[in-house]
């Protein structure tokens, strides 16, 4: 069963369907888009659909992306982040926060929750993420943490997009070809 998790500054929920509004707001926020504004949310319906699919992770494993709180203001909802189980394949990490909180290292204190947690309930599984080439900080986040760039280059689906940058992908280990190739068809 899901539970909530405590890190020295932040509280992390399971990501639910009562998170649709909060994370519609920063899932929909332009300035968290700028080095990929056609992916920003414009309708909460979208949100939800990605909450959704999230929660495939939390039945298969216990472990998803968490609604974040600041442990000092409980209430406060600054963001989305952990891992998500894409396939049964891979986890992919990911986190997006209110522009308001950038540059206070939530997204490492987070993302070092999840990594802990994830190499305690399931090692053997690879951890992944994606970043685009023109996003150095989330890059330099990750590197921090000690994922490694395997692949950079066009996101699949995106020939028609000339504005749409290219992708990195970070994993914690060496991938297979075949993993390697399934990460890349990913939209």
């Amino acid at each position: 069963m899901a539970t909530i998790t405590r890190t020295d500054r932040l509280i992390l929920m399971p990501l639910s369907a009562k998170h649709d509004e909060e994370a519609y707001k920063v899932y929909s926020d332009k300035r968290i888009w700028t080095h990929r504004p056609h992916a920003r949310h414009e309708d909460v319906r979208e949100t939800h659909q990605l909450i959704g699919r999230t929660q495939a992770s939390w039945a298969a494993k216990d472990l998803g992306p968490w609604g974040v709180y600041l442990r000092d203001q409980p209430s406060e909802f600054i963001g989305v982040g952990g891992l998500e189980l894409v396939d049964g394949r891979v986890w992919d990490l990911k986190y997006r926060f209110r522009p308001d909180k950038w540059g206070n290292g939530y997204a490492t204190e987070v993302s070092e929750a999840a990594l802990k947690a994830v190499r305690r309930m399931d090692p053997d599984t690879p951890v992944t993420a994606r970043v685009t080439t023109n996003h150095p900080a989330s890059a330099r986040i990750l590197e921090k943490l000690g994922l490694h760039s395997v692949w950079e280059g066009r996101r699949a689906g995106t020939a028609d997009l000339p504005e749409e940058p290219d992708v990195r992908i970070y994993a914690d280990r060496e991938l297979s070809p075949e993993l390697l190739e399934f990460l890349k068809a990913r939209p």
